[in-house]
């Protein structure tokens, strides 16, 4: 501290006071310096120690700080007291008298991520940057407040000490903006690089030596953690300062270091990525930090069991946030020993990829290339099998090894691609590119959201009682078999979304048939059995059905075969599915039951809207996938992620829904325009092209997209007021299909497959729809018989079709009153009434019901006896 303090110190009235940690780094210094330009009338008092190497610029340059001994300090005359950098009691000396005083402010600007022994300020800004002198000259710029070349220098350096010269994971935009404004000010990168990297002292030096020697590597839940264990003589000042040098020497992730002197055991840890918080692990040792670097002090400890200790904490902790896993592309294309050269050719370019595996009943045997094949190929070795060229040099990698392991792997070894392997079988395959799009990619996960780590809540919030009773029994089952149990697909992403759905899928590790039959005992029921799929459906008393399904994978022996279906693991079961926000499970098995199950990001996706597509082959594999992204996209107002998008672009682009038959493409469609609002998926379509590639005709005009919304209002109008079920999808297909001929019509439904009492609807509905139009939209009165006896002969999509071609009120108004009225109207007599009145049976019978339905059709009869008095009066029995 400044010997100068008592000159720039005179007592008087009101005081602030800016204050910081003790053991005083450089980013609490110089946010301690910012924060007086913001309070101009406040005096620093540094709390307690400062690192050795600030002491260090303090002796220096001390006249920046102008500071004052805490003992100087009356406390009594405080009214205000900022800190900076810190928000823990424990961590501000003297000035924790402070807080809790009546009448003292308390104003806090930190970039520690919050924790529950926080202080509450009344003011400032807590924020999770890089450093707290990031959001303090973001506050100085913003209110125009000059700053000296010096303290430009001072804050960069604070700024540069906490982030890694702006390297670290933890560097966000305002850390590289405020450097780049201090930079415009005239800070000195040269004088802070003499304090950033120092040399090491003699027994620092020991030290570092002490970490190259004892340092073990463990892999704890798929990261890459070192852990150093030593001992000291006598404390050394600025530890931090070899441990960084070791971990920038040996390019490390996650280090935790315990060095033991006398009767204390200093832990230090540093991380360079978000899936380990060392500030959070650390906490359990009574330390702190942030994110990415904390410290603790432990006294009178045994460094083995603090060592123990640790192990059990990260055990716990440490979740890797991107595993290859998680992004490896599968299923991986294969080939076998006997593929032909020619045939490996064909697949490499169909399905753009570099190189082949080559598997043997599941077994690698290594790998061919596509250079190696066009070369072979230029050599008209084509017709030959691969068996002889396959490279048997093979890279591996496990799928819960951290993506930064495989990064390392690839560029030790100059390898492209790694295959991904779990017990000697290959689960997928990772390049280049799938890690360069993990890396840029956003953090996975709902960081500071809503936790759904554990569903309970939200399932009896959601689910019916009865319902939930017969979950927890499917977990008590599960678990007396020695099976585990989940709730699959649909109904868990509908969940999180808060939308009904009580489409429950079960899948069950270990054998789902067996799993049904004890189950079907156990609550009754009907069970139907599958056994060649594994699968059953379980049929309930009151008609509530359960599909169950044993998990498993599908294996091809060799391309084009079809798959073998063997038992697998949830992980392989919900890699099949098409989404990411399909993949996810709830844990059933009653130690767990309600826990959320997500290998693959689905929640997060959820959190951002977005529709991804788990690997690149997905619409290769199959294109009606395309609809489903399409579908999914606007159903829940979501947007396809990036990539996705690119590879149905790419898919419409090699033609690969023309590959399809009429009949899946027809399916997918119809599942579309059955939607309650599908406006904007067949937008959609046509924004992708899948519209021109249905049929180059079919377009989504302005006047068409009106016609839909208005079909929506006329769809709920009817749904009001009748009971008939309608085939949506026809009536909007009908508008679709406006701009086509007759014969283009028919060679559509034709190509497409629609049964023939589907083609039969939508022929008559493209000929009678306008004729109907012109017919009601008349002004002249119209009887009712009329409107019965035009209207009678079609189907209720016919005529809300004929609605929606017309913006004619008085259309609408006749059809509806057709429907809701006329439609229903029955007469009282019958054939035997007029046997009884005398009349012989004859053709003439049909004749004379017609003209009684007319009459009262028309409002002449409303009785028995004025339909039999009407029919008197008009068909005299002959003879009389």
């Amino acid at each position: 501290m400044s010997d100068e303090s008592d000159r720039y110190y005179k007592p008087r009235g009101i005081m602030e006071i800016i204050t910081t940690h003790t053991g005083t780094d450089f980013d609490a210094l110089a946010s301690s310096v910012a924060a007086r330009k913001l309070y101009p009338e406040a005096k620093i008092s540094l709390p307690g120690s400062v690192a050795k190497e600030v002491k260090q610029f303090i002796c220096l340059y001390g006249k920046l700080l102008q500071d004052i001994p805490p003992e100087k300090v009356d406390l009594d005359k405080v009214k205000r007291l900022i800190l900076v950098d810190t928000r823990w009691i424990n961590r501000i000396g003297i000035f924790k008298e402070l807080i809790s005083r009546k009448g003292v402010q308390v104003h806090i600007y930190d970039h520690h991520p919050p924790h529950p022994k926080d202080i509450e300020g009344d003011g400032g800004i807590c924020k999770e940057v890089g450093a707290a002198a990031s959001i303090l000259v973001s506050l100085i710029k913003k209110k125009k407040i000059s700053i000296t070349a010096p303290e430009a220098t001072l804050f960069i350096l604070g700024i540069y000490e906490d982030t890694g010269s702006l390297s670290f994971v933890s560097t966000t935009p305002l850390d590289l903006e405020a450097a780049g404004w201090l930079l415009s000010q005239g800070a000195n990168l040269e004088l802070i690089s003499s304090f950033l990297n120092r040399g090491l002292t003699e027994k620092q030096t020991l030290l570092l030596d002490e970490f190259l020697k004892k340092a073990e590597k463990k892999l704890i839940n798929g990261v890459e953690v070192v852990v150093i264990v030593t001992q000291i003589d006598e404390f050394i000042g600025g530890l931090s300062l070899p441990l960084h040098k070791f971990i920038d020497l040996k390019n490390l992730e996650v280090v935790f270091t315990l060095i033991k002197s006398k009767d204390r055991v200093y832990l230090m840890a540093r991380s360079r990525t978000p899936s380990v918080n060392v500030s959070e692990i650390l906490s359990f040792f009574g330390g702190g930090g942030h994110n990415f670097a904390a410290s603790a002090l432990i006294k009178g400890g045994d460094i083995k069991e603090i060592e123990e200790r640790l192990y059990q904490v990260l055990e716990d902790k440490i979740k890797p946030h991107v595993t290859v896993g998680k992004i490896m592309s599968f299923p991986v294309k294969t080939a076998s020993p006997w593929t032909l050269i020619k045939e490996a050719q064909e697949m490499l370019r169909e399905y753009k990829i570099e190189a082949l595996p080559v598997l043997e009943d599941g077994k690698v045997l290594g790998m061919i290339s596509g250079q190696k094949v066009e070369h072979l190929i230029a050599h008209g070795s084509g017709e030959a099998p691969l068996k002889s060229y396959i490279s048997p040099h093979i890279l591996s990698i496990a799928p819960f090894i951290s993506i930064k392991k495989a990064q390392e792997l690839m560029m030790e070894k100059e390898r492209g691609r790694l295959l991904v392997m779990e017990e000697d079988r290959l689960v997928g395959i990772i390049t280049g590119s799938d890690l360069l799009d993990a890396f840029h990619r956003k953090e996975e996960g709902l960081k500071k959201e809503k936790n759904w780590h554990n569903l309970k809540a939200l399932l009896e919030e959601k689910v019916p009682k009865k319902i939930r009773k017969l979950l927890w029994q499917a977990g008590q089952v599960a678990e007396r078999a020695g099976y585990k149990a989940f709730i699959v697909g649909g109904f868990v992403r509908d969940l999180l979304l808060e939308i009904e759905n009580l489409d429950i899928d079960l899948v069950i590790e270990g054998d789902g048939i067996s799993f049904a039959a004890q189950f079907a005992e156990e609550v009754g029921g009907k069970l139907r059995r599958h056994k060649e799929f594994g699968t059953a459906v379980l049929t309930l008393a009151d008609g509530f059905k359960l599909d169950i399904a044993t998990s498993r994978r599908e294996f091809y022996a060799q391309p084009a075969a079809l798959p073998r279906v063997e038992p697998a693991s949830l992980r392989e079961d919900v890699s099949r599915r098409d989404f990411t926000v399909n993949t996810m499970a709830i844990d059933l098995n009653l130690a767990n039951f309600g826990n959320l199950i997500d290998f693959f990001g689905g929640q997060a996706d959820i959190k951002e809207k977005k529709v991804r597509v788990l690997h690149n082959q997905s619409f290769i594999e199959d294109p009606t996938r395309i609809f489903r992204a399409i579908r999914f996209e606007q159903r829940y107002g979501f947007t396809m992620e990036d990539k996705t998008q690119k590879l149905i672009e790419e898919a419409l682009k090699n033609h690969l829904l023309q590959r399809l038959s009429g009949q899946r493409i027809r399916e997918e469609l119809i599942q579309i325009l059955e939607e309650d609002k599908p406006g904007k998926a067949i937008q959609r379509m046509q924004e992708l092209g899948v519209l021109k590639t249905i049929h180059p005709k079919m377009e989504l005009d302005e006047e068409k997209k009106e016609k839909l919304d208005h079909l929506v209002d006329i769809f709920a109008r009817f749904e009001i007021f009748f009971e008939e079920k309608i085939k949506r999808w026809l009536i909007r297909l009908l508008l679709l299909l406006e701009d086509l001929n007759e014969s283009e019509v028919e060679e559509f439904c034709q190509r497409y497959r629609f049964n023939k009492e589907e083609r039969d609807s939508i022929l008559k509905g493209r000929r009678e729809a306008g004729g109907i139009v012109e017919k009601l939209k008349t002004s002249q009165s119209l009887k009712p018989s009329f409107i019965y006896y035009l209207l009678w002969p079609l189907s209720e999509e016919v005529l809300l079709f004929a609605i929606a071609k017309t913006r004619e009120k008085r259309v609408e108004k006749r059809i509806f009153h057709y429907l809701s009225k006329l439609k229903g109207t029955k007469i009282q007599v019958d054939g035997n009434d007029l046997k009884r009145m005398g009349y012989k049976p004859s053709p003439k019978f049909t004749q004379i019901l017609e003209e009684i339905k007319k009459a009262r059709l028309d409002g002449r009869v409303g009785t028995k006896a004025e339909e039999i008095k009407y029919i008197r009066d008009n068909f005299p029995r002959e003879g009389n």
